[in-house]
């Protein structure tokens, strides 16, 4: 996943909103959303080569969901799957637990990551290091974009551009809203060259394909935007969950709560 919306606490009828873009290499295999636990029964796409998940929520109202963080330097697979922790995470069942969970991880086993976690009454950004302890931080309400780097980055301007998108829909009726937040994640739009900082000297990325990848749906010959979600919840159960198997410009979201009925 490399982009989260998370509109948090700014609404009494929906507490939290998220939409997101996963974008992966086309080649990668995956599936949709299907049933991932039983109690609480809770949906989530897999990535069927690792095993793991990049966004997840339960019908209690627990959401998780993973950015993965750019590197400084070509990488190489890590001990430990990203997408398993998010598994993991949503298994706890709570902030509480999660957290707990993940302040006892070994970060050396894992790629550097980013994670958006939260319950409809609390949001937490989480960010993983190999190098370096966990951090976390409380989000107030407001609207938040997590892509893959800290939330406020000069290096992604495609957050600030979400929040331009997106800040006109929130008050807007719920089917207003989901339109919206899917044209949103359907939107093509660049930065300027000139403005993009400076790409870290050891990250192997031409400018043209770094410029794509400023798109909130992104379009390249063997990477780009996967699927999108988007989903409400409040304090103990999920209220939406809408998913596009494709680009969100070419692909219609379905409604996936039936698959909790299963």
């Amino acid at each position: 996943m490399c982009t989260i919306i998370a509109i948090h606490r700014l609404r009494e009828d929906l507490p939290l909103v998220v939409a997101a873009n996963r974008d992966e290499f086309l080649d990668r295999p995956a599936s949709g959303p299907r049933l991932l636990q039983h109690s609480p029964p809770a949906l989530g796409g897999i990535d069927l080569e690792r095993g793991g998940t990049w966004m997840a929520a339960s019908a209690h109202g627990f959401f998780v969901g993973l950015t993965n963080q750019r590197p400084s330097r070509p990488q190489q697979p890590a001990p430990r799957s990203r997408g398993e922790l998010v598994l993991e995470a949503l298994a706890t069942g709570s902030i509480h637990r999660a957290m707990g969970l993940i302040h006892q991880l070994d970060t050396r086993q894992y790629n550097a990551f980013n994670l958006l976690i939260g319950d409809g009454e609390r949001l937490y950004v989480v960010y993983l290091r190999p190098d370096r302890p966990v951090e976390r931080t409380e989000l107030g309400p407001g609207l938040h974009v997590l892509t893959n780097d800290r939330m406020g980055s000069p290096h992604f301007p495609k957050a600030r551009r979400a929040r331009t998108l997106v800040e006109p829909l929130i008050s807007l009726p719920w089917p207003m809203l989901a339109h919206g937040l899917q044209r949103v994640l359907a939107d093509h739009h660049l930065p300027d060259p000139g403005q993009l900082p400076a790409l870290p000297p050891g990250l192997p990325l031409p400018p043209e394909v770094a410029l794509q990848l400023q798109a909130l749906c992104i379009h390249l010959p063997r990477y780009g935007t996967r699927s999108s979600t988007l989903l409400a919840l409040e304090p103990g159960r999920l209220l939406h969950y809408l998913y596009a198997e494709g680009k969100p410009c070419e692909v219609a979201f379905e409604d996936r709560m039936g698959l909790l009925e299963t």
